[in-house]
């Protein structure tokens, strides 16, 4: 397969989980908050809110808009690690450096980002007890045939969370699917090199693949 493809197939794989963009001005404006603030460390307030309608629906589109350029970036650097050296070089890329790029955004748009999964690749995406049971009603939904909307949830520590379904894609099997089937053999024994508690294979097109974890660390629910 050559680069040129590659670059194709990882465009079309991440475009699939990027989620549709809205402006932030707008939440700003459609937010209904108290003024009350309380200094956290240097540098730092936390802004205790309301979780009404207005602001959480303010929130599901911040998160949306989030998740897009979180998506557009490891895109970014993806195609980059593809045309420089193959899909085995950006596997391993990503393995470096895509939390770091997750990271990367999340001080910019001063939240926390993950990408978590019940089947995980790397041990850090790993749910807790409650994600899992939210990625259970997720599941259950869908077997339901139900559309998935996000969902704003508190956290322990009284902060909203934004949380959204990622789909596998036809061409998310490429990593994710049946190896012998959709991974071929140096693609495999590259996975199981990098990430040996590997759970993220023998997805179906279509499957729920994880969630997206935006926790807004600047509010907190009164």
């Amino acid at each position: 397969m050559n680069s040129h493809k590659l670059v194709t197939i990882c465009s079309i794989f991440l475009s699939i989980i990027i989620i549709g963009c809205a402006s932030q001005n707008a939440n700003k404006e459609n937010s209904e908050q108290l003024t009350e603030n309380n200094s956290v460390g240097k540098n730092e307030t936390v802004e205790h809110v309301i979780l009404n309608d207005s602001l959480r629906n303010a929130l599901i589109e911040s998160g949306n808009k989030i998740a897009r350029l979180t998506a557009l970036s490891l895109q970014r650097s993806l195609q980059s690690a593809i045309k420089e050296g193959g899909l085995i070089h950006a596997i391993k890329f990503c393995n470096i450096e895509a939390i770091p790029i997750t990271d990367s955004v999340s001080e910019t748009e001063t939240v926390n980002i993950r990408r978590l999964a019940k089947k995980y690749r790397n041990p850090l995406n790993e749910t807790n007890a409650m994600e899992s049971e939210l990625y259970k009603s997720y599941i259950l939904e869908w077997l339901g045939g139900h559309e998935l909307k996000p969902k704003i949830i508190t956290d322990g520590n009284g902060h909203p969370v934004y949380y959204n379904p990622i789909y596998v894609g036809a061409l998310c099997l490429n990593c994710h699917g049946e190896v012998g089937k959709n991974i071929n053999e140096e693609t495999a024994a590259t996975i199981q090199n990098l990430y040996p508690e590997d759970k993220a294979t023998n997805f179906k097109q279509g499957q729920l693949r994880g969630m997206w974890a935006i926790t807004f660390t600047e509010l907190k629910v009164k």
